[in-house]
């Protein structure tokens, strides 16, 4: 059973500054899609607000939650929270436990529950999947710095042959970035469609790229020189394909699929598994192993973080399905309440 807590900022916090540079970065050794992951995650915040409040106004839910609070002998007790939710000092949450939602208030700096309400069955049936799609933001987060630390591995040495895949990647992107900064949320929707489709064709590309090149690069009769270019090739690809599975992951958060953003997962770890991590020959050494024995100094981190990266997918997908999404934060949270009780 799924138990998480999940923090429902306020509408000046979930802001996106569309200015930032670091949201149309062309350099091409290395760039990171962390601020666009932040951004996906903050339009799904709001995605959830506007769900919650679309039917109980947020004047409303607070009166509810002052009623049932535990802070005593406050003359106008809504206007008390209000003035603690404005501060800062508290804020207002979803959570999930023994098969219920709840909107609770909750104190920032000791994380103690102030008050919680059960929300109406309309509330919860509109929200859907969304909150469990924002539970697992940290998890994402995770996996993403894992395949950026991959991307930090490999060289993009960028080559004509396969300029039109990387072009790919950037053209969503920018899709990307203006879905996030739109106003209109057909608009919105449309872009974030049309750069899953941009994604999904370069990745496709991408992949059978890397296989062609993988297969020739192993290939014992290959010449030094050769082995360089397709190692080249090799690097740029990946590297490619990593951020635009990242880019992938940044839609689907912001599309509130959480089923096609695991797909996007699954995906990628299928290919990484068959492809970077299959043993090659009877060598017992993977495609990872070789190009981390390709170059000095890596002391087989593409193998290792390669494998991590599939280990974290796995656990996280086994969350989702089994509805196990929180169990291990909430058990720690719960017997560190425990012990502070007995204290």
């Amino acid at each position: 059973m799924s138990e998480f807590e999940i923090a429902l900022p306020s509408n000046q916090d979930t802001d996106i500054d569309f200015t930032n540079q670091g949201l149309y970065n062309y350099d091409f050794n290395s760039y990171s899609l962390a601020p666009l992951q932040k951004a996906a995650g903050l339009s799904l915040s709001e995605k959830i607000r506007t769900s919650v409040f679309s039917h109980i106004s947020e004047a409303k839910l607070i009166e509810e939650l002052s009623n049932k609070g535990e802070v005593e002998y406050v003359a106008k007790l809504s206007d008390y929270v209000k003035e603690k939710l404005k501060s800062g000092e508290w804020t207002l949450g979803i959570r999930k436990k023994t098969g219920e939602t709840y909107a609770v208030i909750k104190d920032v700096s000791t994380g103690k529950s102030q008050s919680f309400v059960t929300l109406d069955k309309k509330v919860v049936q509109n929200l859907g999947n969304l909150p469990e799609l924002s539970a697992i933001q940290g998890q994402l987060a995770d996996i993403v710095e894992k395949i950026e630390s991959l991307n930090r591995l490999v060289e993009r040495v960028e080559q004509g042959q396969y300029n039109d895949r990387y072009a790919g990647f950037f053209s969503a992107r920018q899709q990307v970035v203006e879905a996030l900064s739109a106003d209109d949320e057909t608009v919105k929707k449309e872009l974030l469609i049309s750069a899953v489709k941009t994604n999904n064709d370069t990745i496709a590309k991408l992949m059978l790229a890397i296989h062609h090149d993988a297969l020739a690069f192993i290939d014992t009769k290959i010449k030094p020189k050769e082995a360089q270019r397709i190692d080249n090739h090799l690097q740029n690809s990946i590297g490619y394909l990593n951020s635009t599975v990242q880019l992938n992951l940044v839609a689907h958060t912001a599309l509130g699929e959480q089923q096609a953003l695991i797909a996007t997962l699954m995906n990628y770890k299928s290919f990484i598994g068959q492809t970077l991590l299959e043993e090659v020959g009877d060598t017992e050494r993977t495609l990872a192993w070789q190009i981390d024995n390709a170059h000095k100094g890596m002391d087989g981190k593409f193998d290792e973080i390669s494998l991590d990266v599939t280990d974290r997918i796995t656990y996280l997908v086994d969350e989702v399905i089994n509805k196990r999404i929180g169990e291990q934060d909430y058990e720690r949270i719960e017997t560190e309440k425990m012990h502070d009780a007995e204290l």
